[in-house]
């Protein structure tokens, strides 16, 4: 057993099998832990393949040292609360048991169930606990995105009248009971984190304690890898590729990429639009590469107009299809500039992270966490966001000015920092250690 103190960190995913966003800076913080002088990691990861799973219990492992797989289905996504109690009260707390952490960090409760904080509290009353904040999840049911259901407009605050009328199967009772049930677990929980600033005042304004909320940016790590060829634009999917296209190159086009599942948050919709505003000789020195998945689960009338732009567009845009994590980082390589066109507000964009450490600077939407992950005019370009216009304007500016590229670049990849991230993490750890439980425990309003 290791004499360090011991982080059993939780998370609502594992990235062997889904390689979300939340789920990598989950596992990448374990990694970093285990390789980190300060603290010794135990990672459980919540997964729903019942061919994982063994006959009475809901643990399993996967061959990895310090690695637990917990079998888990969440069916209420109302209150995020997990109907199978047994699964609390008998596995988990076996795991805690075993595992005699000196902290728990969960990295997210969605899939798992709120009540698993309240088990670590009743299991040890001063453990300290850490939870991640992702998205807006707890204060927002259209799936964390504080993006009104009617008309995809974006949501400045929640309320239960408010959120009644996105959702009228519920009334302003039922969401004032849901936030209630929700905070009696956040009450408690030691410390938040927040990777954004824009995150923390949401959940300041929400009602968390300022206090209680610490801004940590996710762990990030890919590992470098060769350069990999590149598909010429209008290339099929499954066409074998050649051909690397390098950026020093002044006669390629100008290369861009979006990297994420295509779905109607995330503004592919708009990239398209702009794209067919540019001037034919613009498009002509430009590549737009569309790396990721969920084009043929868009629902219509959006599903067949992006399908029929991709036609159209056939000679600049290049739909690569869904990316294995190893090929990233020869993706990334291959980019000059990375485009984030969202159009919900999103937290901190592990894509602009990525982006970061490849010193591949970002063309974002001008809000939230991309605003602030991505300085205008320094480590990347604003667009107003949901404005094709708008974005046209900034892939208009990275054709004609290609030479400004590489000062983006620079600045880009000397902003990135990935031990910054893993010390804040490690001091935030000593600090709650060093408290009592019952100094550094705050009520939520």
């Amino acid at each position: 057993m290791s004499e360090l103190p011991r982080i059993l960190l939780i998370s609502h995913g594992h990235p062997d099998f889904v390689a979300g966003g939340g789920e990598l800076a989950a596992y990448q913080l374990h990694q970093a832990l285990r390789e980190h002088s300060r603290y010794d990691s135990v990672f459980m990861a919540r997964h729903a393949r019942p061919e994982r799973t063994r006959a009475g219990t809901a643990l399993s492992g996967n061959g990895r040292e310090s690695e637990i797989l917990f079998y888990s289905t969440m069916p209420d996504w109302f209150r995020f609360s997990q109907p199978y109690k047994a699964r609390i009260w008998n596995e988990f707390r076996e795991v805690l048991k075993v595992t005699r952490p000196d902290l728990v960090h969960f990295h997210h409760y969605l899939h798992l169930g709120v009540e698993f904080i309240r088990e670590v509290r009743e299991f040890c009353p001063e453990l300290p606990i850490v939870l991640t904040l992702h998205e807006f999840f707890a204060i927002c049911h259209n799936h964390g995105q504080m993006v009104r259901t009617n008309d995809r407009s974006r949501c400045e605050r929640s309320t239960p009248a408010d959120c009644a009328h996105c959702f009228p199967d519920y009334s302003p009772q039922d969401f004032y009971l849901r936030e209630r049930f929700i905070k009696s677990y956040f009450n408690l929980v030691d410390y938040f984190i927040a990777p954004s600033h824009f995150l923390k005042q949401r959940y300041m304004e929400w009602g968390l304690p300022a206090e209680k909320i610490k801004v940590v940016d996710n762990v990030q790590v890919v590992k470098p890898a060769d350069s990999v060829a590149c598909a010429p634009a209008g290339a099929s999917v499954s066409a074998p590729v050649s051909g690397s296209v390098s950026i020093r190159d002044e006669n390629a086009p100008v290369r861009c990429s979006f990297f994420g599942q295509i779905n109607k948050f995330k503004g592919v919709d708009i990239l398209l639009d702009a794209i067919e505003r540019l001037p034919l000789d613009i498009r002509e020195r430009l590549t737009i590469d569309l790396n990721g998945s969920g084009l043929d689960q868009l629902k219509s009338p959006m599903r067949e107009q992006m399908t029929e732009q991709l036609e159209s567009l056939s000679d600049c845009v290049n739909l690569r299809g869904p990316y294995r994590r190893e090929e990233l980082s020869g993706l990334m390589q291959n980019s000059e500039w990375v485009i984030v066109p969202s159009t919900w507000w999103e937290n901190a964009p592990m894509v602009i992270e990525e982006a970061r450490q490849f010193g591949v600077p970002v063309i974002c939407s001008n809000i939230g966490g991309m605003a602030e992950k991505v300085e205008h005019n320094s480590t990347g370009l604003h667009f107003r966001v949901s404005d094709a216009a708008s974005l046209a304007d900034q892939l208009n500016w990275v054709v004609t000015h290609r030479n400004q590229q590489p000062l983006f670049a620079e600045r880009m990849a000397d902003s990135f920092n990935r031990q910054r991230a893993v010390t804040d993490h490690c001091d935030l750890y000593e600090a709650l250690l060093n408290t009592s439980a019952d100094t550094s425990m705050l009520r939520v309003a």
